[in-house]
């Protein structure tokens, strides 16, 4: 499966940590947070928008306020439009068309069964994040540059390319948007999400990291810089 950063939001401490394990195990994150509480939740605001996809309880305890609350409609009432995935034990389709109406994306019933929860996640990331011509496919073509979405491999003419995780995850983001101009703004948002982390923050050094890997291929000049904007991925 592709790369990803992703909020898993469950009190149930045994599933979340079991959800990250499957996950890390399957090799399709690039990041992923765990979020026990409400009050873990607050602080993950600001940065919800670093995150492809939110996998969530429908409601948490809100300790200060000693009341129930809604997550989903908390994430859409800061206007952040990124899927989210609800798990939930209530299977009755009051709780079903409350999830919904708050602009949920999915619903899934606990106990699930974990392969299926991977097939949603990845559904609705290539939903979200592929060009629309081709976000039913499992390998996406770009030029003779393809990304198969279920091993996370990019290739060449069927040549596999050597990059590292975080080269890879830049990779996917530009295949998200081929020919098109992404920001700065969008990248580090992306890949560091928190100001305060400094390690190896440098959007340039990534970058040449991503030609570097690329250059075998006589295809690194494909990542065009346009100062001061950002970057695109463009055949030349």
């Amino acid at each position: 499966m592709n790369n990803m950063n992703i909020l898993i939001i469950e009190d149930d401490v045994f599933l979340a940590a079991r959800l990250k394990q499957v996950f890390e195990k399957k090799i399709i994150s690039n990041r992923i947070k765990i979020v026990n509480s409400y009050i873990d939740f607050i602080e993950e605001i600001s940065i919800l928008s670093s995150y492809d996809i939110v996998l969530t309880d429908i409601k948490l305890w809100n300790e200060k306020q000693k009341n129930w609350i809604n997550i989903v409609e908390v994430i859409r009432r800061n206007q952040i439009s990124i899927p989210i995935i609800v798990m939930s034990c209530f299977s009755d389709t009051d709780w079903i068309e409350r999830a919904f109406n708050t602009w949920a994306n999915d619903y899934i019933i606990k106990p699930f069964r974990l392969k299926e929860l991977e097939l949603r996640v990845q559904n609705w990331f290539k939903a979200y994040y592929i060009p629309s011509q081709q976000n039913t496919a499992t390998v996406l073509e770009y030029w003779g540059l393809s990304y198969n979405i279920e091993v996370n491999d990019f290739f060449y003419w069927e040549e596999v390319l050597v990059l590292t995780k975080k080269s890879k995850y830049i990779l996917s983001i530009f295949f998200s948007k081929p020919d098109i101009l992404i920001s700065e703004d969008i990248f580090i948002d992306k890949i560091w999400w928190d100001a305060f982390l400094i390690k190896d923050r440098n959007l340039r050094v990534c970058m040449l990291r991503l030609k570097r890997g690329l250059e075998p291929y006589w295809i690194d000049h494909w990542i065009i810089n346009i100062r001061w904007e950002g970057y695109i991925l463009k055949k030349t």
